[in-house]
């Protein structure tokens, strides 16, 4: 193992950034590898490198929502079982980032990356060399090249993804499917019901908002009804 190979790619964000602005309006945000589009209707498109244990990164973007804030106990400052904090955390700056809806490339080339059994050595080493990030190495042509490549090839997919988010409704629905697969797996999707909650809030209906958000509370350790801050952050949203 060379010295090389224990660093990040010199300028990985800005090599990442060049290819991202070909197709999109992004700003490159000065805390992690993440990068955001400019505001509007209340939400902005986020892109974001996730950095996994090894040294390649897979490419997830989303939306985040200005409008919408997140218990603090839900953003793993404090160990599960959630509890109640009291403290309700938005991301709206170019520092503090959120995909509160998320996207990315796995469903799309039918990698299960969550099941890894599902998958040979060979096709994991196809799927990551395609379409992850190689981060780690010397600032060579060929390393530079991988990662534009890899960018690359998410971009029709991820262009695919932000089209098919154009509605708030849209929106619901895929979060509605996210909790169908969820529950499939016998999963808690503690997210996307907080999500869709405030989603439907902000869709003036409040039976669905508290139900969702009912939800999440029952969740905690102890069970919660919902706060009054909370409460009162879903009516503000209501008459938005």
């Amino acid at each position: 193992m060379t010295e090389d190979s224990l660093r990040l790619i010199p300028d990985l964000d800005g090599i990442v950034c060049e290819v991202l602005r070909e197709h999109l309006d992004v700003t490159q945000c000065p805390k992690g590898h993440c990068w955001v589009t400019p505001w509007e209707n209340h939400c902005r498109k986020v892109i974001e490198l996730y950095p996994l244990k090894g040294t390649s990164y897979p490419v997830f973007w989303g939306l985040n929502f200005d409008f919408l804030p997140w218990e603090s106990c839900m953003l793993g400052v404090n160990p599960k079982p959630f509890n109640v904090t009291g403290k309700l955390v938005y991301h709206r700056t170019e520092k503090a980032v959120k995909r509160d809806l998320r996207g990315d490339v796995f469903p799309y080339i039918h990698y299960h990356f969550m099941a890894p059994s599902l998958h040979t050595y060979e096709e994991h080493r196809a799927f990551r060399s395609k379409y992850f990030v190689n981060a780690y190495g010397a600032d060579t042509p060929e390393n530079r090249k991988q990662i534009e490549d890899a960018v690359r090839n998410n971009m029709p997919y991820m262009l695919d993804w932000f089209g098919r988010m154009r509605t708030e409704e849209d929106m619901i629905l895929a979060l509605t499917e996210e909790i169908r697969e969820a529950q499939e797996k016998h999963a808690l999707p503690f997210g996307a019901y907080w999500v869709r909650g405030f989603l439907k809030a902000k869709q003036h209906d409040m039976a669905g908002a508290v139900s969702d958000l009912a939800w999440v509370y029952q969740q905690f350790d102890p069970p919660s009804p919902i706060p009054e801050k909370t409460m009162r952050k879903l009516i503000e949203i209501d008459r938005m």
